[in-house]
Parts: structure tokens; sequence; C-alpha cells
């Protein structure tokens, strides 16, 4: 009797197994599935232009329209800073601090500078923008065969 308990035992388990293995289904995606989603990496995030109009060693005096007058004072803790030549930086940030310092993404006046940092300003608001789309989860258009003839 003891042993026909075990047997029923044994065989519930292996039936258990069977089951499992029959109704198993690999993680692995057709062909056919489409593009995967890209999705934001940091929604609270945001990189803007801003020139820099003088520092200390704990926070910069910094605009983002590029006029000295309405510059304000930032902690550079609460930024990552990516600098370029000419006291213009890209700034990345959370976007309540953005917020609350009242800087958005605004149109800085190239006649304010001269040619070498005019060309330095346009750099660095392609960064900024590629870096807002990366936040936003957005990306750039890829062409999967851009030598070859679409049309043909």
């Amino acid at each position: 009797m003891i042993k026909l308990h075990h047997k029923r035992k044994e065989s519930s388990v292996m039936r258990n197994i069977a089951h499992s293995i029959d109704t198993f289904t690999a993680g692995i995606a057709t062909r056919g599935c489409g593009r995967r989603a890209v999705l934001a990496t940091s929604p609270g995030r945001t990189a803007l232009v801003l020139v820099r109009h003088g520092q200390t060693e704990k926070a910069l005096l910094v605009s983002d329209c590029g006029i000295y007058s309405r510059a304000l004072w930032v902690p550079k803790a609460m930024l990552t800073i990516e600098a370029f030549d000419r006291s213009i930086l890209v700034a990345t940030m959370s976007k309540t601090f953005a917020a609350q310092k009242s800087l958005r993404e605004r149109f800085i006046n190239p006649d304010l500078f001269n040619q070498a940092t005019r060309d330095v300003l346009d750099e660095a608001i392609k960064r900024a923008a590629a870096k807002r789309n990366g936040y936003r989860g957005y990306r750039a258009a890829h062409a999967r065969h851009d030598s070859r003839n679409q049309f043909a």
C-alpha cells in the first residue's frame, strides 16, 4: 500500500513536469513583430543651453537667453554640466528645478556674440535638443539601407 501511494505521488510529479514542459513558451520574438518601443530614459530631466556670466566654487551665474540682467545663480550640485567653449554650457537638470528657477528652452540671440561663439552656440543647441529627445524617448529616424535606391 505504501508503494502504491509513493507511485501515485511520483506519477503526479511526472505529470506536472510533463505538463509544464508542454506549455513552455520561449521568449524569442518572431521576425515580423515590428519595431521595439523606445522608452523614455529620464522623463523628469531636461537639457538646456545656458550662457555662463560668472561662477563661484559652488554656483554658476547663468541665463537661458544670453542677457546678463536676466542671469541668476544656480548651484552646481543641481546640474550636470557639459561645457562648450566660450561660456556656453549644456546643463542637464530636473524639470522641476528648471521650472523653479524659470529656466526654459529659449532663443539665444546669436547677434550678442562673435562668429566663433555663434558656431559654438549652434553646436550646443543641437546637443541640448538631442539630449532632450533622448530623455523623452524619441529617436532619430534611421534608414535601413540608406546607400541603396529605395525606389528601384
